[in-house]
């Protein structure tokens, strides 16, 4: 199936998706995202949920990262760019471009001090490809790095076997997380 195909069925399919589903199975998520090999990384950079589209709710994510004494950025949209805003541990949140909650006060680091990035998507496939919203941001952000941080797909589903319409602008992922277990995109 297409990518186009692919975000219509599954924002259907998470639309059904109860807050009380959500939060358990971004709790499934959480707890599997404690078996991987990362935690000795310095610096996290993870997408916050548009409730709306009833995303993975990453808050207690970001609360384990601080825990855990990890420096920890989430996105903001500039024009059609991707920035790094670090945060402390009691920053508030307002709704910004496409209703993604943005940090009121943060500071702006280089993509080069991001280690891992937890990014969000509506399915991906075997080979790591996967399917957001359409828009690039993470694509285009992604190619500007020099030396690429540890790319983690957060998903309520497996991967599917096949997207038809990969291309050369897509960024593969390194590893899937779903409330299921873990799929390493390593060869």
């Amino acid at each position: 199936m297409t990518k186009s195909e692919l975000r219509q069925i599954y924002k259907q399919k998470r639309s059904e998706f109860s807050s009380v589903e959500i939060d358990n199975l971004s709790a499934g998520i959480l707890e599997n995202l404690k078996q991987l090999s990362i935690w000795d990384f310095s610096v996290f950079h993870c997408f916050l949920p548009i409730q709306s589209q009833n995303e993975i709710n990453t808050f207690p994510l970001v609360e384990h990262l601080f825990t855990n004494k990890k420096r920890v950025a989430v996105p903001k949209i500039d024009n059609l760019n991707l920035i790094n805003c670090e945060i402390q541990k009691d920053v508030q949140f307002t709704a910004g471009k496409f209703n993604v909650p943005e940090p009121k006060v943060f500071k702006i680091i280089e993509n080069q001090e991001v280690d891992i990035v937890f990014l969000p998507l509506l399915i991906c496939d075997k080979s790591g490809n996967r399917v957001g919203y359409g828009g690039g941001f993470y694509d285009r952000w992604l190619s500007e790095f020099e030396n690429p941080p540890v790319k983690i797909g957060l998903n309520f589903f497996s991967p599917i076997n096949e997207i038809s319409d990969v291309n050369e602008f897509d960024v593969r992922l390194d590893y899937c997380v779903t409330p299921f277990g873990i799929v390493s995109f390593s060869s």
